[in-house]
């Protein structure tokens, strides 16, 4: 009786809301405001708007902002791109204890075991879209800090050799399409919005916001300080550059020291117990051999 009565409540709110001409402005703007659209993919138009329909059903059909740039940063940026995270959820939930309810009953399982592992099932299909947006954010995140540090080089050889911060940035961009995709892209759309008449500092907070890299804020935080103050801004690129040269060193002597200690678990677990196998198994034949003959 609870289930249906939130979901018709819910139902009655979407109806009103989509009905008022003052939601959905506040939607088209709220939803204009996540910067360029990224496909999520191949998928048919008429599917995205399936699962947008049903994640609507869900509390909160528009998200929050914490999960819309966690998505963002992820690299969904579509305007539905929350409501077919919501709607995914949903039928992930749905779909994975109604197909393990079917093939226990085809191979005959035991009732509590099915049941059971149903409600994992539904557990695992709830938090597999998240995990899976987890883990591409940390992708994108780990593929910006790594290239971060040659695009600032680009820049400095760009700005001292005659050009501006955004057509330095353009021509950065430019040039790390093919090292790396990901923040070409992210400069580009840097560059698409100052080109729409987004202020420079405005679209460089934007592009920490959409990256949420701590390197890419303090980039940020010095570019606009150096426009605010009027110091020279290549010399101060060198020098952020030079920091960022020195950290990135400094995280791959970090990631070689843990090399060791990483190394310890396997070696122990796997590697050490097929020495000892083999090791001692032929002496261990021969005495249980010996100790039958006496």
């Amino acid at each position: 009786f609870a289930t249906i009565a939130v979901g018709a409540y819910a139902f009655h709110v979407e109806a009103r809301s989509t009905r008022s001409p003052v939601a959905a402005r506040l939607r088209e703007l709220r939803t204009t405001r996540s910067g360029a659209s990224v496909s999520f993919g191949d998928r048919p138009p008429a599917l995205l708007k399936a699962l947008a329909q049903l994640g609507g059903f869900l509390p909160s059909p528009d998200g929050s902002n914490a999960l819309r740039t966690g998505l963002i940063r992820a690299g969904f940026r579509r305007s539905e791109a929350v409501l077919v995270f919501l709607g995914t959820k949903v039928i992930l939930a749905a779909a994975l204890p109604v197909l393990w309810l079917f093939t226990a009953y085809a191979f005959h399982q035991p009732a509590a075991r099915v049941m059971a592992l149903a409600v994992l099932a539904g557990v695992v299909g709830f938090y597999l879209p998240t995990m899976i947006v987890a883990l591409r954010q940390n992708a994108r995140h780990n593929a910006v800090l790594a290239a971060l540090p040659d695009a600032l080089d680009l820049l400095v050889i760009c700005v001292e050799s005659g050009l501006g911060v955004a057509a330095g940035l353009q021509r950065v961009a430019t040039e790390m399409r093919l090292p790396s995709p990901v923040l070409a892209a992210e400069l580009g759309i840097v560059n698409q919005e100052m080109q729409a008449g987004v202020s420079r500092t405005d679209a460089l907070r934007n592009l920490a916001e959409r990256t949420g890299v701590d390197e890419v804020y303090a980039l940020v935080a010095m570019l606009i300080q150096t426009d605010r103050l009027g110091t020279s801004v290549g010399q101060a690129l060198r020098s952020h550059a030079d920091s960022m040269r020195t950290k990135r060193r400094q995280r791959a002597e970090q990631l070689a020291r843990k090399a060791t200690v990483k190394l310890a678990f396997p070696l122990v677990l796997l590697i050490l117990p097929a020495l000892l196998v083999v090791i001692l198994g032929p002496a261990a034949i021969q005495l249980m051999k010996a100790l039958a003959a006496s």
